[in-house]
């Protein structure tokens, strides 16, 4: 079983899984949704997702064939997680966000500096506007006191 089928079982066992144990949360319906509806949405999304890998699998992955190794990216971007984990009380929710998007899109992905910051800045802002403000979910201010209706 080579490392696609692998991790797509994974994700298809796990994803199923975070959804049985959400469902028994409660969903609640769509103008008041309950404590279990969010981890619900993500379990079948990495089920189908981890579906699709497992029939799906890469034949040749592309960093492979040009002889490049993806361990160094996978180093950066588990020690970059585990770092904003870290950071995010802290910093606040804006800066580790925006830091977290500079490292994974530059060193990661090897995007270029236009995009790599502009792009941090309006995934950090628009994720802060839909769960801060739209949502109200009480995100840490840090450096920034940037405080909404919470």
């Amino acid at each position: 079983m080579g490392i696609d089928r692998l991790v797509g079982s994974g994700a298809f066992v796990g994803g199923l899984v975070v959804a049985f144990v959400s469902y028994g949360l409660g969903l609640g319906d769509f103008r008041m949704p309950g404590p279990g509806a969010w981890p619900f949405i993500l379990g079948l999304v990495f089920a189908v997702l981890g579906g699709w890998l497992w029939l799906h699998p890469e034949v040749t992955p592309a960093a492979t064939e040009q002889g490049e190794s993806r361990w160094a990216a996978l180093a950066i971007c588990l020690v970059s997680f585990f770092g904003y984990a870290f950071l995010l009380e802290p910093l606040g929710y804006l800066v580790t966000t925006i830091l977290l998007m500079i490292v994974q899109l530059r060193w990661v992905e090897g995007r270029t500096w236009t995009v790599t910051l502009s792009t941090s800045v309006l995934a950090a802002v628009v994720s802060f506007v839909t769960f801060g403000v739209w949502l109200k979910v009480s995100l840490p201010a840090g450096i920034i006191p940037i405080h909404v209706g919470y």
